[in-house]
């Protein structure tokens, strides 16, 4: 089964399409300087209208683990995505199941990346390219062979033109 994660939440309206689109996964941006952040408090308001519908993500990146912690405990999410710096270490301090993502070149080694993968304990990985919005897609065969190793994620570069492609092709 796909399981589709929409980021960027931002409206009531965009967590309603979400989920009415087949969404199982919503995520909220906490990241400072993100485009799409969000307060927790205007969260918490559109979290209470889907909660019961959807899983909820809180992204964060490199922040103090102290504030993820709370902010997660605030808004009860489900999952917290890690987007940033963050070690395993880091990763064993936060206090709600975790989506680790790895930025990757288009053309990741598939070895070092699972090598990299086995560092972390962590619920799911998200593969991203390296620049968001900018450069390659990641090899749909490398991502393939990752996803039959791992609970994985895919973003970066999805299309309404490439999407049924990937799915079918990674079964992420």
């Amino acid at each position: 089964m796909i399981n589709v994660k929409i980021c960027g939440i931002r409206s009531e309206m965009a967590a309603q399409t979400a989920v009415y689109a087949g969404a199982k996964f919503l995520g909220f941006n906490f990241a400072s300087g993100s485009l799409r952040k969000i307060s927790p408090v205007v969260a918490k308001q559109i979290i209470d209208q889907v909660r019961a519908q959807v899983k909820i993500v809180g992204v964060f990146q490199n922040q103090k683990i102290e504030e993820v912690n709370k902010v997660a405990d605030f808004l009860d999410l489900d999952f917290v995505q890690l987007h940033g710096e963050e070690d395993a270490e880091y990763v064993q301090e936060v206090e709600r199941p975790v989506i680790k993502v790895l930025q990757l070149d288009a053309d990741f080694d598939i070895t070092e990346t699972l090598k990299e993968m086995n560092k972390f304990s962590v619920d799911y990985f998200l593969l991203d390219r390296k620049k968001q919005g900018k450069g390659k897609m990641l090899s749909v065969k490398s991502m393939a062979v990752v996803c039959k190793e791992k609970q994985v994620f895919v973003a970066g570069g999805l299309n309404c033109e490439n999407v049924a492609e990937i799915v079918k092709a990674v079964k992420p």
